[in-house]
């Protein structure tokens, strides 16, 4: 058995997963989730990262670092990779330098369609779905795939809410006219049986549905929940009219998420509304995951079809 871990350098967050490989199976070992907000003042277009939002980044990325050594994860089984916060950078070969020197890892940056493809792969492990439709609502972006075709969107949650706020409309119109350009045939629409999400927003609305609390999350409580739209709709409605602070208490989400909530479940709405979708199915397995897979099955020659949630 050998142990593997991804690193995910987002525009809003840091995350971790390490896992072992044991037969056609991926055993989930640990996780972590650090706001970071490497991409603030990300809108439309480039940005730059700020020295600051660095700083953050990379006290985070020692912890994970820290946590993997004490897993005996070795480097050679790393992957340190990053998406839409450093492909719209306008400074990506300063920080990514930066980040490298002090890591000691080569940074990986993940084109739009890659992200979509191995957030499907991810999301399909221990599903037993078929012909799903996949959405990956990240900080700076959101990926669909259904597994032939990826497409990767300006529309993340931090992003939204630097451009919109938490106008609702302002969100889903900008929402609808994106998926339009990619989604303008109704075969298309009509060609996913079901829904699957991934990601920071996903997960903390299910987290709140269920009222569990920060500190007793685990990927085992709220993989493969349901959500439906209803819900969504109501928990922009309950937010929208909490006060900051009141907002910052609410059990299950992250109060670091709290200022960028709103916009994120705004984008889920929209997207469910567009394709006619009652509800989705929430996957704690993602990106994260879909990349894990890809490594144990190219240095292992294997295919993985399941996962097994285990805490050491």
């Amino acid at each position: 058995m050998s142990r593997y871990a991804t690193i995910d350098i987002g525009s809003n967050s840091l995350r971790f997963l390490a896992v072992e490989s044991c037969a056609d199976s991926l055993y989930y070992l640990d996780s972590g989730i650090w706001t970071v907000r490497l991409a603030e003042g990300m809108g439309k277009g480039k940005y730059e990262i700020k020295e600051k939002a660095l700083e953050r980044t990379m006290a985070a990325l020692e912890e994970v670092c820290h946590r993997l050594d004490r897993l005996s994860v070795s480097l050679k089984r790393r992957l340190l990779f990053t998406t839409e916060s450093f492909r719209s950078s306008l400074n990506v070969s300063d920080a990514m330098g930066f980040i490298e020197e002090r890591a000691g890892l080569k940074v990986r940056i993940l084109e739009g369609w890659e992200e979509a493809f191995y957030s499907f792969k991810g999301a399909l492990l221990g599903t037993g779905l078929s012909d799903p439709l996949v959405f990956d609502l990240g900080g700076g972006s959101l990926e669909i795939s259904d597994g032939k075709k990826g497409f990767s969107l300006p529309m993340g949650a931090l992003r939204v809410k630097n451009l919109f706020g938490e106008d609702e409309e302002a969100i889903k119109g900008y929402v609808r006219s994106g998926l339009k350009g990619l989604f303008e045939k109704p075969s298309r629409r009509e060609s996913a049986k079901s829904f699957i999400g991934v990601g920071g927003t996903s997960s903390a609305a299910v987290m709140i549905l269920e009222k569990i609390a920060v500190n007793s999350y685990h990927p085992s409580k709220v993989h493969g929940s349901m959500v439906k739209v209803d819900d969504i709709r109501n928990l922009i409605l309950a937010l929208k009219n909490m006060k900051p602070e009141e907002r910052k208490s609410v059990a299950g989400l992250e109060p670091s998420r709290s200022d960028i909530i709103v916009s994120g479940l705004c984008v889920i709405e929209a997207l469910l509304e567009f394709f006619g979708a009652s509800c989705y199915f929430h996957s704690e397995c993602d990106l994260l995951w879909g990349l894990a897979a890809e490594m144990v099955e190219s240095r292992e020659a294997k295919k993985l079809y399941d996962v097994v949630w285990r805490c050491e």
